[in-house]
This record gives structure tokens, sequence and C-alpha cells, in this order.
């Protein structure tokens, strides 16, 4: 079946929403939590919430029935139990409904044949009309430049970043999680037991999407392995692919299995597929952040030759230790930028004045403004780690504006002056003061174009990732002609 109708999905003129509640509150999930979150995303549409009862909600008509809406209606979200979805379908048949999506589960997930049957039943219904269907058993779509949303908190800013995620609470996570390191999405949707709009349907989407730049994918299972090959081959030829591929063990397969009823597949089959179309192949959801944080903030190929710059003798080895493991080239300074560097000291007590750097406690009266301005001239660096090991210190809050903020702040002014990439790591939090600076400290280096990593490991395989799949798109590409 044709993508081009998705664009019912994620750009319609209209919405029901069916399952609401006049009586209840707020809620995140549920039809009054996507009635909230669209009225919060901004949807210039019209809204139609839908309850037997009638009545009014939020200074809208709630409607009795999708039929009894008086003007058209593109898209239905149903919130509904599972034994109401046939009707539903057959209203929306009625009313020339073009899309609707069950957050509703009680389908073929569940394994029982009456879950089976009702999931053929809706399916051949909306089929016969040409209605596409996400789910059932989903969060559905969240898509800010329209503004979707399946919860009211999520960023209202649109941005490059697709995901494709077959699982509810992983979108509803990477959704939060990476806004909140700077990734700014164009879609996301979770599609749950893919019984019409599947993976392949979504990759193809996205791969001729002019909004989406990277596609991040969440993978239990496929419906058609041939299909989904090509349609990844041509979205990774495109744009960066980045792939969570879950469900490859026993265990992992069988949790699949009862979680939206997929069949996961080889791990060794998907290893050699993702490899030979050189997509990025991730392990964990917290590697498939950081792997969107990366292509949202480096826009050109680098090299692997990085400068370590810290506080903390024991820390800034450890970080030399966990760079090296993960790839990176670590070169030793020369003579002459150790003693430009140590010139900007009133003394080396303390100091490791090589590569990687400690500055220990003369970091808070030389600053790493004049350090990276000495690290942007030394042509055998591609770029920096400045990490943050900001529990080694117990300081009272009221300090970290003197103390922690000069040294982020001279951080952005280096990476805006100085124009070498620059990664800044933030770790060993250990006070709740820490958590609230590191919220503050992450914003404002995300808003000056630097990404922003949980530990040097993490940034470490997140950058040599991204210098393997730049080298190896330049070599697909001239092998290609």
């Amino acid at each position: 079946m044709s993508t081009s109708n998705l664009d019912a999905v994620f750009n319609p003129r209209s919405i029901a929403i069916v399952g609401v509640s006049t009586k209840a509150g707020p809620s995140q999930l549920g039809g009054n939590g996507y009635l909230d979150a669209m009225m919060r995303c901004g949807f210039k549409g019209q809204l139609y919430p839908v309850n037997p009862r009638g009545g009014e909600m939020r200074g809208l008509t709630v409607y009795p029935s999708v039929r009894d809406i008086p003007g058209p209606v593109d898209y239905v979200i149903s919130s509904i139990p599972a034994a109401g979805a046939l009707q539903l379908t057959n209203d929306c048949a009625a009313k020339g409904v073009k899309a609707i999506h069950f957050f509703t589960s009680g389908f073929s997930e569940l394994g029982q044949p009456e879950g089976i049957q009702l999931e053929k039943d809706v399916l051949a219904v909306a089929r016969q009309y040409g209605i596409r269907v996400i789910g059932p058993n989903c969060m559905g779509v969240y898509c800010p430049g329209s503004g979707i949303s399946f919860l009211a908190d999520l960023c209202n800013e649109s941005g490059p970043v697709g995901a494709i995620c077959q699982s509810g609470g992983n979108a509803i996570y990477v959704a939060r999680e990476a806004a909140r390191r700077g990734v700014r999405f164009s879609k996301v949707v979770s599609y749950g037991n893919a019984s019409d709009v599947n993976e392949t349907d979504l990759m193809e989407y996205m791969a001729d999407d002019p909004d989406t730049r990277i596609i991040m994918a969440y993978i239990e299972g496929v419906k058609d392995g041939f299909r989904f090959k090509k349609a990844l081959e041509r979205a990774a030829r495109r744009k960066p692919v980045i792939m969570l591929k879950v469900g490859t063990s026993e265990s992992g397969a069988r949790a699949a299995a009862s979680h939206t009823g997929s069949l996961a597949g080889a791990d060794k089959v998907w290893e050699g597929l993702l490899h030979q179309v050189n997509a990025v192949r991730v392990h964990t959801i917290e590697e498939w952040i950081d792997m969107a944080v990366t292509f949202s903030f480096f826009k050109k190929p680098m090299g692997r030759k990085v400068a370590l710059l810290g506080l903390g003798g024991g820390a800034t080895v450890l970080a030399g230790d966990e760079a090296n493991n993960e790839g990176l080239e670590i070169p030793g300074f020369p003579e002459e930028m150790r003693r430009r560097t140590a010139g900007l000291l009133g003394s080396e007590a303390g100091t490791i004045i090589n590569n990687p750097m400690d500055l220990s406690a003369q970091a808070w009266a030389v600053g790493y403004y004049p350090v990276l301005k000495v690290f942007s001239e030394y042509r055998d660096i591609d770029f920096s780690i400045v990490h943050f090991s900001v529990g080694l210190i117990a300081r009272p809050p009221e300090l970290h504006e003197e103390i922690w903020d000069k040294l982020v702040d001279d951080v952005v002014r280096g990476y805006r002056d100085f124009g070498k990439p620059v990664v800044v790591v933030i770790q060993m939090v250990t006070f709740p003061e820490h958590y609230d600076w590191l919220v503050h400290a992450r914003e404002k280096c995300y808003r000056a174009g630097i990404p922003v990593y949980n530990s040097i490991r993490h940034a470490a395989r997140s950058t040599i990732r991204f210098e393997r799949y730049s080298r190896r798109n330049r070599e697909l590409a001239a092998r290609n002609g």
C-alpha cells in the first residue's frame, strides 16, 4: 500500500479523539491526555472530542459519535476498549476518515484467538475503505510542526530527527530525554502491533520526508523482511539511519512476541544487513539517544584525534583510558604547546600538562577559554572533549555560577570563537544541586551548538561511530560512482 496517504497521519486538517471523559480531569494517557496534548502543542485544525454522553469540555463540543461530527474528519484517535474498535472503524468508514490510531490494547499482542481475530476484522474494514491504521497498542504520533502530540509536556519545537518506534514507552522516553539534550524531532511514531502501518511504510515515508534529515528506528520485528531491506537500503543512501534492533536474544524475542506480537529475527542477519547499508547500530536506548545527539550537532565528517580537558587527576586518567578503549586517538602535545599552556598557569603543582590535561585548582583562575585557544591552533587535534567531574567538589549552589558556570561559559565562547568541534561531558553528579545545575548547563551548551554526554565512554563511543559512519559513507559513495 502506498505511503503517500500517510500525509493524513502527519498533516491532518481535523482530529477526532474518541474516548474522552467530561468528568475526569487532565490525564497524561487516554482520551483526555490526547486532547490536552493537541491543545498544548498548538494543533491548528479542528479538534472533535467524542463520548456517547456528549456535552462540552475544554471549550469544545463533545459529540456522541464520529458520525455526529458536522465537519470532515481526517484522523481519529481511539482510546476506547478494544471491544468497541470494530464499530468505531465502521463509523469512520461512513464518515470518510483517512486514518485511525488505536491507542487501545487487547488485540493480537495478547496471543489470544479473540484478539487476533478482532485485529483482522478491524483491518479488513479499514482496507476496504482505504483507511490507514496506526497500532493498535501504541502511543501514535508526535509531530510538533503540525501541532500533534501524544503528551502535553513534549517540546513544541520541530527539528530534523524522525523516530520510528514500535514501543510506546520508549517513544515517550526518547521524545522527552533527547529533547532535553537538544534533539528536535520532525516526527516520532509509536506503531505498536503494526497491523497496517508498519516499520517499512514508515522507513519509506521518512526516507522521502524533506523535514527529516536523520532517522532513528527502534524495531522489535518486521512484517516483510525483503521489503524492509529495500526500504532500509534506500533510506540509508539518503540520510543517516540509527538502528536499535531489540529482541535478538531468546528472552528478548519472547518479550517482543508478548509486547507487540513481533517475530524478532536472528542477530547475525541484522548485523550483516546494517553493516552492508551503513546504518549505525546501537544496543541500548541511551546509545540511541547519544547518536541522535551526535548526528544533530555534527554536520560534517571529522577525524578521531581528540584533546581531553578536565578536572581531577584520577578522572583525567580514566577519561584517557575510556576514550582510547573506544577507538579515539589521544596524541601527546608537542613541547611548544605544553610550554604555552604551562605559561597560562601560576603554578604547575597538581596539574597534568599533557593530553589528557588536568588543570586541577588552576582551572578556576585560568579558565578554559585560553586553553581551548591553544588546542584550536594545534593541527593534530580534530576536536576536544571537556569533562566536568562535578561530584569531586562539594560546593553550595550559590557558588555554581562563580565556578562551574564560568567554565561552561568559557567552553561556549571558545567554540564560537575558534570553530573547532567541542564535546562536553558532565559526569560524577552526586549532590541534588548538581542535577539542577546539569540541566541548566546542558541547555546552555546545546543552545550554543555543543553536544553534551553523560560519560566519557558515551561521548567517545558516539564520536567514533560518527567518524566510522562518515568514512564508510565516503567509501560507498566512491564505489558507487
